[in-house]
This record gives C-alpha cells, sequence and structure tokens, in this order.
C-alpha cells in the first residue's frame, strides 16, 4: 500500500510518497480501500502544524475520502463488506487504504460515483451545516457567499439556490462569477474588479440576511458593514490569510449576529448531525438538484501539485485525487 507522508512541518513540496503495511480492523473500525481524496485548503494548513488538528510528524494528511468497504471489525452491525461509502477523519486520508471508526463512515447513493463523493463530504457538509445550522437561511432571502468559487463556496451557492434564497456569490474572475451563475446565483461580484461593500449596497439595499466567508480580510469587514437587521454573519475560513476583527459595535446596530463553524469537529462530537444532513442532501443529488463540480484530478501521488494548484486559487469546484 501507499500513502503521502508528511515527516516535517512545510510546504507542499514536504509531501512524501511511502510504502506501509495496513493492520486489520478492530472493534467497530473497517478497513476501506480508498477511491478517491477531496484536498481541501486545510490540508495546506494541517501540514505546516497551523491547522486546529496538529498531529506531530509523521502522519497523513487528508480529511475526506470515497471507497469500498474491505474489512469489518468485529462489533461492526451496520456495514457489510463491498458498501460505497464517504469517510471522514481528522486526518489521514491521503492513503490507498484506511482503517476508520464505522461511525465516520457513511454509505453513498448507488447513483453517485466515487469521484463525486470524494467531493462531497467536506464541501457540501460545511455549506449546509453554514446555511441550515447556524444562518438558518429561508426562502427569497438574501445569502452573500465570499469564496464562492471553491469547494465549500460553489456548494453553498448550489444549496441556497436550491433553497430559494436570492443569492449573490463574490469570487475572484469573471469566469469563476460565471460559473457561480451556472450553480444559480442571481447576482456576482467579482472581488478583484470591484469593492463588496460598493455592489452590496446597490444589489441588497436592505443589508444581507446571510453572509457565509470562506475568505476573511476585506471582504469580510465589507459583509459585515452591510448585514441586515438581524443578519448573520457566519465564518468558515481565512483563504486570505487576514483574519477579520468584528467590531462589536455593528453587531449591536443591527441586533445582527457573528458565528463560527467549525464543522470538522461535528463529525466527531455528533456523527449523527452529520448524518442527517448527509441524508438530506444525497436526496437534493439524487433529485438532481445540487450537482458537486469536481474541477480537477490529480494523481495520489501527485499530491504535492495538487495542493500547489489549490494554493494558486485557479480552481473552481473541488479538486480530487485518485487512486
Amino acid at each position: 500500500m501507499k500513502r503521502i507522508i508528511v515527516n516535517k512541518y512545510g510546504g507542499p513540496e514536504v509531501l512524501e510518497i511511502e510504502n506501509f503495511n495496513n493492520i486489520e480492523p478492530q472493534g467497530s473500525e473497517i478497513k476501506v480501500k480508498v477511491k478517491n481524496i477531496g484536498v481541501n485548503f486545510a490540508d495546506s494548513l494541517i501540514i505546516k502544524g497551523r491547522y486546529q488538528e496538529r498531529p506531530r510528524p509523521p502522519f497523513s494528511p487528508g480529511l475526506e475520502f470515497s471507497g469500498k468497504v474491505l474489512e469489518l471489525g468485529s462489533a461492526v452491525k451496520n456495514f457489510k463488506i463491498g458498501d460505497r461509502v464517504i469517510g471522514i477523519a481528522k486526518y489521514g486520508t491521503y492513503t490507498q487504504e484506511i482503517i476508520i471508526p464505522a461511525e465516520n463512515l457513511y454509505k453513498i447513493p448507488d447513483q453517485m460515483d466515487y469521484e463525486t463523493a470524494s467531493s462531497f463530504p467536506v464541501a457540501y457538509g460545511t455549506a449546509h451545516g453554514a446555511i441550515f445550522w447556524k444562518g438558518k437561511l429561508k426562502k427569497n432571502q438574501t445569502c452573500l457567499i465570499l469564496g464562492a468559487a471553491g469547494g465549500v463556496g460553489l456548494a453553498a451557492v448550489d444549496i441556497a439556490s436550491n433553497l430559494g434564497a436570492k443569492v449573490i456569490a463574490a469570487a475572484g474572475s469573471d469566469q469563476k462569477c460565471k460559473i457561480c451563475e451556472q450553480y444559480g446565483a442571481s447576482h456576482t461580484i467579482n472581488y478583484n474588479e470591484s469593492k463588496v461593500r460598493h455592489e452590496i449596497k446597490k444589489i441588497a439595499k436592505n443589508g444581507v440576511d446571510l453572509v457565509i466567508d470562506m475568505v476573511g480580510g476585506e471582504s469580510a469587514d465589507d459583509a459585515l458593514k452591510n448585514l441586515s437587521w438581524e443578519g448573520k454573519y457566519v465564518s468558515v475560513g481565512f483563504a486570505s490569510g487576514i483574519i477579520p476583527k468584528i467590531s462589536a459595535n455593528r453587531l449591536l446596530l443591527k441586533s445582527s449576529y457573528a458565528i463560527g463553524l467549525y464543522w470538522g469537529e461535528y463529525a466527531f462530537l455528533d456523527p449523527n448531525l452529520i448524518g442527517n444532513s448527509y441524508n438530506y442532501l444525497f436526496q437534493l443529488y439524487i433529485d438532481k438538484k445540487i450537482k458537486p463540480l469536481v474541477g480537477k484530478t490529480f494523481k495520489l501521488e501527485q499530491a504535492q501539485s495538487a495542493i500547489e494548484y489549490l494554493l494558486s486559487k485557479n480552481n473552481v469546484g473541488k479538486i480530487i485525487l485518485s487512486n
């Protein structure tokens, strides 16, 4: 078996491939043959030792995967060999085989291929959590999505537009904005060409009901200044590298909310909540109401190139590794 290993913290260049012998699953564990792996911005942070989870080297990065069940621990009841699944881990999915607790695996619909499935757990799970758990978005409300062309961002556009919300998608190029429109955005903002705060005022004169922010930086400040009465700002990440400072007086004046979402931790604190979220999303997929976009696929051995491509900010949708 092969896997990607981090032997010392650093940039994508520290990623190495190694051979390993897998162990047998015990108790409630399951061994899975990994088919595809989703690449996330968090992966670029964990290999630097700058993510919430900070495993000591050597370790394998990666938060999500799709695959087929190979072996079952003695206590596993709800899966069988051959089941097609997605899985969530704190790290360790850049591999050809993985052993994982059964509670962190979820069966995928027959209609969903492995590549699409690997793009699904983090992006659509996070987007659903931001929109429903935290944002409580309703039909006809206005939702601004910052970083809308990335994996989580485009998933949020997809879900929010399906809900019937008025979606404003902010992305870094005209091409990315056009793809957001294809996914249901009613308005777009190219934040490399226009100031977000100026465009929001034109589009949403009464303010924005929900902001979902993957970016941080100046755009986050602009969004916070333009929340509606009782509007909600949900922080998911800081791809710009700049963590916004939130002025409490702005929240007070609009009776608004600033909310954080560390979605990945829910997978371990409340796996049933994640499962219910996936059941809802899988049905939307089966009904062809949402359509995850795989932007680019690399081989497992090309993990360094995949992370570099992610950091170039040229990607639209999800980047995938394949075995």
